[in-house]
């Protein structure tokens, strides 16, 4: 791996960990030990955010003139951007929303960046390596540091989060780098050892809802592998036939919430999801058009937030919904401008998959699917050193880069033509 490549992958493992990075780790790390925050922690979190997003900036304007050019391939989620730091005129903790909207904005901008610099094979190499590196190191939290490594919530002390802020997080990026194995698998030693090695943290994470998604990673693959080998017409009957049984699923699903929750081990209350969006309602419904401020809602005991707080009696970081969160935060107008820039992918993919060259586009599949599922019941899109964010505006460019290679490649295709034709009738 180059330098570069180096240096995207530590950035990469950053974000995969919010931030929080091992024994330097950021305020909302601690929310579940309820440990207070040291000296170490504060000056490490700032040093480390200051090192990450000055490594951007630099990767940025070294390739300034680029990224100016090529900025449009962000499509609907430059919008959404640009909204999170306009959001800072209406929200209720101004400083806050400017202090985590910029870095909002420039992590987007880096996953224009990896686009613009790395085919998608390059990217996904640059994701296995971090992959592997976040588990091995799970592993040794987990075993040998357990204190840090292990769960502190009740009832999972045994389950591991390792370098990461919750077993859930850590089973949600397991998955995610599953997926990126899959998004270009071949059969290899060192594949199936790193398969073996996401699996096992997977499961020692605990994470049933983790469990849940890796199952849906697993049959998509196989849907999209047949894909490959089917014709035209059944392609097309495939994919419809998937996304009818994805509706089905989640219709009887939610007509069965309570058998499922107890086979999950959770109450009918989704561990207190369903309270919390029955309390977001109503502040979505206060401001609905543009919201309280990019992340500007969940501040503890502080403004509105105190309301939700009081109501279901335990602290809430945020909305357990990701949908619902861009709403809450960025009102109706960042809700519509994601529903457009995800609509514009499948618009973008769609071409390709009827064509039946699944492999070109697997992986921006995957991240897709992956961010339509986590954020059910979970806040993965729109999150302040997030890995999602970046990974989601990469594949966007991903989409929008092949379109132009397609484009330019028929206008290649057709000079050609032009240039045949011209030249058989000078020989006529």
């Amino acid at each position: 791996m180059t330098a570069e490549e180096l240096c995207c992958a530590a950035i990469l493992a950053f974000f995969a960990v919010q931030g929080a990075v091992p024994f330097i780790a950021p305020n909302q790390a601690l929310e579940l030990t309820g440990a207070a925050p040291t000296g170490l922690m504060f000056y490490g979190g700032v040093g480390s955010q200051l090192a990450v997003y000055g490594a951007i900036t630099y990767l940025l304007l070294r390739q300034a003139e680029q990224m100016a050019r090529w900025l449009g391939a962000m499509q609907w989620a430059l919008g959404l951007a640009v909204l999170a730091v306009a959001s800072t005129l209406w929200s209720q903790f101004p400083l806050y929303t400017v202090r985590r909207s910029v870095p909002f904005a420039l992590a987007g901008m880096f996953g224009l960046y990896l686009a613009m610099r790395f085919p998608v094979w390059r990217q996904l190499r640059i994701l296995r390596v971090m992959m592997v590196v976040l588990a091995v190191g799970t592993a040794v939290m987990a075993l040998w540091f357990p204190k840090l490594g292990l769960d502190a919530s009740a009832g999972h002390n045994f389950d591991w989060q390792g370098v990461f802020t919750q077993k859930n997080t850590c089973g949600r990026m397991m998955v995610l780098a599953t997926a990126v194995l899959l998004a270009e698998w071949r059969f290899t030693w060192q594949r199936m050892a790193m398969a073996g090695l996401f699996f096992a943290v997977l499961v020692m994470s605990g994470s049933r809802s983790a469990w849940l998604v890796e199952g849906a990673v697993i049959a998509l693959w196989g849907v999209l592998f047949l894909m490959k080998r089917a014709d035209a017409q059944t392609r097309v009957i495939m994919a419809l036939g998937t996304v009818l049984t994805a509706i089905i699923t989640a219709v009887a699903g939610y007509l069965s919430l309570p058998a499922l929750a107890s086979i999950m081990g959770r109450d009918t209350t989704l561990s207190g999801r369903t309270l919390i969006w029955r309390q977001v309602g109503i502040f979505i419904r206060q401001k609905p058009w543009l919201g309280w401020g990019y992340d500007a809602f969940w501040r503890g005991t502080q403004g509105a937030a105190f309301r939700v707080v009081a109501t279901v009696r335990f602290m809430v970081f945020h909305a357990h919904n990701g949908f619902l969160e861009i709403w809450l935060e960025l009102g109706l107008a960042g809700l519509v401008l994601f529903a457009l820039s995800y609509g514009r992918a499948w618009r973008r993919l769609w071409p390709a998959l009827r064509a039946g060259e699944v492999d070109r586009v697997m992986w921006m599949v995957f991240v897709l699917v992956l961010i339509l599922l986590y954020d059910l019941d979970e806040n993965t899109l729109l999150t302040y050193n997030g890995l999602f964010w970046v990974l989601y505006v990469t594949a966007l460019s991903n989409l929008e880069f092949i379109k132009v290679e397609e484009g330019l490649c028929g206008k290649v295709v057709r000079f050609e033509q032009r240039s045949r034709n011209a030249a058989s009738v000078g020989v006529s």
